[in-house]
């Protein structure tokens, strides 16, 4: 098990297909690696690391790790597309096509005629031709494909017994129980992580919505002219408005206010402590008065609640035997490019 170091999978339609001709910053078989495509990379790792195990970003050495992370992922792709080509792995066009409408679903745009826009504009950036592009994707796919042909059905379904001494050593963090010092400080990261996943699941949450009204600034006339405006749409949806078009229309948290004021589920922690100390005394289809905090005023409407659960074997098996199908997928894939490198000429230029 490669612990934490597995949350950077073999990722293909994503980062090779926008690279800018620029600085290269290592070769493989010739092929060139350049320093769009590692940054681009390590942007997308270090979100991957935000939302799955955010403390990692705060180890010293951070940067470092992921930096070789990036260019083994780089270095391992450029081997895998290499190899599918020597071995003649066939792509249809209608599997092009669908790679390229994968990618454009990653767009932010709101129909397919503004991702058609987005795409023509960023390949005018990288001065490629729709032919290239495709070209690009198609190689991409010819790499995703070998390793579903070769890697893939070697992998079996782990067995019982090794799912289930994997879900007690997650309970056992969920409930607080002392460190097992026979697992591995990799192996402790990963369960870990797994464990902070279930407990989300499992602890009492919240489906919430909230319109909020920010102040100018932080001068008394502002925060009293922010708080009369929430107050009069609090008494607006009192009378019957409709709370999810008064967020769409009101509220200036943007990203939340375009699915009408959905923030999601919630549990304890995740709120200022302002909007936890309201939100967790209320019911499904209540609404807030207006609650201050550093961020304005919210108007909070709960849609559903979920009481706290213990976390049972049968509700996590399934979820435990794809995890570990997946570190077992991740091994394999690993050994797989390592035979590669055996064979490969890798140059590095620094960046």
């Amino acid at each position: 098990m490669k612990g934490i170091s597995r949350i950077l999978p073999i990722i293909f339609l994503a980062s090779s297909v926008f690279a800018q001709e620029e600085k290269v910053i290592a070769k493989v078989n010739g092929e060139p690696i350049l320093l769009s495509e590692f940054n681009k990379n390590k942007e997308m790792l270090s979100e991957q690391y935000a939302s799955l195990a955010p403390d990692f970003l705060s180890q010293k050495d951070a940067s470092e790790k992921m930096d070789k992370m990036v260019m083994d992922k780089l270095i391992n792709e450029a081997l895998l597309r290499q190899k599918a080509e020597a071995m003649k792995i066939k792509v249809y066009e209608r599997q092009i096509d669908e790679g390229v409408a994968e990618i454009k679903k990653r767009f932010p745009a709101e129909s397919s005629v503004q991702a058609d826009a987005i795409l023509s504009e960023e390949l005018k950036k990288q001065g490629l031709t729709m032919a290239q592009f495709r070209e690009k994707v198609k190689r991409d796919l010819m790499a995703r494909k070998l390793i579903e042909e070769t890697v893939r059905p070697k992998v079996k379904s782990p067995q019982e017994k090794d799912i289930k001494a994997y879900f007690d050593k997650v309970k056992a963090i969920l409930d607080g129980k002392p460190r097992d010092t026979s697992i591995s400080e990799q192996d402790y990261e990963e369960y870990s992580n797994i464990a902070s996943k279930f407990k989300e699941l499992i602890s009492e949450r919240f489906r919430l919505r909230h319109i909020l009204i920010k102040p100018e600034s932080d001068s008394l006339t502002d925060k009293t002219k922010a708080l009369n405006e929430a107050s009069r749409i609090k008494k607006e949806l009192d009378g019957g408005a409709d709370f999810e078009e008064m967020a769409e229309k009101f509220s200036k948290d943007k990203q939340s206010a375009v699915r009408g004021g959905d923030i999601g589920y919630v549990i304890s922690g995740m709120l200022p402590e302002e909007l936890e100390k309201a939100v967790f005394k209320m019911c499904p289809g209540q609404i807030s008065q207006p609650i201050e905090t550093k961020f304005g005023y919210h108007i909070v409407r709960v849609d559903e609640k979920r009481i706290a659960q213990k976390l049972k074997y049968e509700f996590a098996k399934e979820d435990i035997s794809q995890i570990m199908m997946q570190n077992a997928f991740a091994d394999e894939v690993e050994k797989y490019t390592e035979n590669l490198r055996k064979e490969a000429k890798i140059e590095y230029f620094g960046k």
